[in-house]
């Protein structure tokens, strides 16, 4: 299974752009949305992008973000809880959308976005990862990451070049 993992998109048209050009490349069995979705860029069309991930036939899961609201889930067809855990090979993924601390286990992932800046690292026996933003980043260039058998790949969703990734 890989896990194609987003945040801060923003209703962006360029940002929903990249985003299905990274899902036609890495062809991802499940999106890990983290949220601000629909709204927040100058480039905004938050019906494009609920069309496109209310239809995508590849599953969503999602958290929320600062700029999303309770009514997104409806145009969205997906949840957006504040925090979401799933388990991946024996990891445990802790999805919310801004910077967390929890008590954690060697090989927990925490994921979360909200600083639109990407960054990937192991603290403690914990992966910590950032994607960065899809829509509006502030650190350059867009970004995206997925989550494999064999470890975590942050890439620029422009070029799908990677980045930097950790191993499990």
């Amino acid at each position: 299974m890989k896990y194609l993992v987003f945040s801060d998109l923003h209703g962006s048209l360029q940002g929903l752009q990249l985003l299905k050009e990274a899902v036609g490349f890495e062809k991802p069995d499940v999106l890990l949305c983290l949220g601000d979705v629909l709204f927040g860029a100058y480039d905004g069309d938050a019906r494009a992008v609920a069309s496109y991930l209310s239809q995508e036939s590849t599953t969503v899961i999602g958290v929320r973000g600062n700029c999303d609201h309770l009514y997104d889930e409806h145009v969205l067809g997906f949840a957006l809880p504040e925090e979401n855990t799933l388990v991946y090979h024996g990891h445990r993924l802790i999805m919310r959308h801004a910077p967390f601390y929890v008590p954690t286990n060697p090989g927990d992932v925490l994921l979360y976005g909200h600083t639109h800046v990407k960054s990937l690292h192991k603290d403690a026996g914990a992966y910590h990862l950032n994607p960065g933003s899809i829509g509006k980043p502030r650190d350059g260039s867009p970004s995206y990451a997925t989550i494999e058998e064999t470890g975590i790949f942050l890439k620029n969703a422009s070029t799908h070049a990677l980045i930097s990734h950790e191993e499990f």
